[in-house]
């Protein structure tokens, strides 16, 4: 295996990681070239969101406020109407595990290559950083579920907002009661 190979392995591999972005963060990465295999994804991901302010131990962590949780959502519908229906959530009202709440997100409408999600993002409302994830698709994806488990600080909403590709934003929203908080543990 030649050299040009095994560095195209091993940048492949980083960017599957997530670590690419870091090390490129931090220039260790910056002399290689063919930095074009690296995840643009994962390099804008995490140079993109602000760093959380640091928690003083014993301090209690506060939920986002509401204005925060609607820019979140202004930021990702823009100017499109968000509609309530096609959209679903499958999750369980009542999570005795706070540090690892199943959530599922469901479409109800028919999924093909004119009509599918570009982008899903999960907001849970009553965290502290409200944005829980976010997921991209292309038409290639085919039938779009996505499954995840999250932390939760305390008992809230969680958003599901899907963005489809011909510009409608999709919505569900649904209450989870949790026994003792996660995000201080």
């Amino acid at each position: 295996m030649s050299h040009r190979q095994k560095r195209r392995l091993l940048l492949r591999a980083l960017s599957m990681t997530g670590l690419s972005a870091a090390l490129f963060k931090g220039s260790i990465l910056s002399s290689f070239t063919g930095l074009q295999l690296l995840s643009s994804k994962a390099h804008a991901q995490a140079t993109t969101a602000p760093a959380p302010a640091p928690v003083a131990q014993g301090e209690s962590l506060k939920a986002a406020s509401k204005a925060e949780v609607q820019a979140l959502i202004d930021a990702f519908a823009g100017d499109a109407t968000i509609e309530e229906d096609g959209l679903s959530m499958v999750m369980d009202p009542l999570a005795s595990n706070p540090s690892s709440i199943p959530v599922q997100a469901v479409f109800n409408e028919q999924i093909d290559d004119n009509n599918y999600c570009e982008e899903l993002i999960f907001i849970a409302e009553g965290n502290p950083i409200p944005l829980a994830c976010r997921f991209k698709f292309t038409a290639l994806s085919g039938t779009t579920e996505v499954a995840f488990r999250t932390r939760l600080i305390d008992a809230q909403y969680i958003r599901a907002l899907a963005r489809m590709s011909d510009g409608r934003i999709l919505s569900a929203r649904r209450y989870v009661t949790v026994v003792a908080g996660a995000c201080g543990i």
